[in-house]
């Protein structure tokens, strides 16, 4: 097995699979601007490699979402460039040419759950908290989250998870098959990767259009501006920063 370490990124070869682990366990594995540039990186150098990637986070935890520290300073230009970013990343796991697989834990909220979404396959431990709460702070999804929330459970029920700011637990996610299983241990995903890596990459490509068709196109700069809208009035830092002096 071949370890590389890079600022925030974890990657691991292994023999029949990829593993790409966000690593911040100080900051609970935000996902800032560095982050996504790491992964973005990774992905595209890799990209050639026609086995499952397996996406996780260090710490026995996925990630807390967007890091609030950098959101809270962004102007809305940075803001723009941020979900652009998010985007970038979330089109490289679309087009990876094995099956992905999104190992949860701990927590995967807002732009962790948006990341995870990008993937064929959710996996979770039983601990697992899942959400997009982020309109309390006037964040709204800044990776197409909502879009492509909304082709594993009902539109309605995408809108409501956001609206209301809930977080769902493990049992209720598979109930709506936000997720598609529920696992005890690190082994049982590596078990799951080893097998899809026997997995024909057109088959892969083919039954993936399938979903990627349900959402349709989703445009980053559309989204990024959608997303940047609370910035440039600041109501966004604000909140951020009455969140943070608490």
């Amino acid at each position: 097995m071949a370890t590389v370490s890079i600022r925030r990124i974890r990657v691991e070869r292994h023999a029949r699979y990829l593993s790409v682990s966000l690593s911040r366990p100080d900051r609970y594995n935000a996902i800032d601007s560095a982050t996504l540039r790491g992964l973005a990186s990774q992905l595209d150098r890799a990209r050639h490699e026609a086995v499952p990637l397996v996406l996780s986070g260090k710490s026995e935890l996925f990630s807390v979402g967007a890091d609030i520290n950098e959101l809270a300073s962004l102007t809305a230009d940075q803001a723009e460039l941020y979900s652009q970013l998010g985007h970038r990343v979330i089109e490289a796991l679309e087009a990876w040419p094995g099956v992905t697989i999104a190992h949860l834990s701990g927590y995967a909220l807002g732009a962790g759950l948006e990341l995870a979404l990008g993937c064929d396959v959710l996996t979770a431990t039983p601990d697992v908290r899942v959400g997009l709460p982020g309109l309390a702070w006037a964040l709204v999804p800044c990776m197409g989250g909502l879009r492509r929330l909304a082709c594993r459970v009902s539109e309605r029920f995408s809108s409501e998870l956001f609206l209301q700011g809930a977080v769902l637990g493990a049992g209720q996610s598979l109930r709506v098959r936000l997720l598609d299983r529920i696992v005890t241990d690190e082994q049982q995903v590596a078990d799951l990767a080893e097998e899809m890596s026997d997995y024909n990459t057109s088959a892969v490509q083919a039954i993936r259009s399938l979903r990627l068709a349900r959402h349709g196109r989703i445009d980053p700069l559309t989204g990024a501006h959608m997303f940047s809208l609370p910035f440039a009035t600041g109501e966004c830092q604000r909140r951020l920063k009455a969140l943070l002096t608490g």
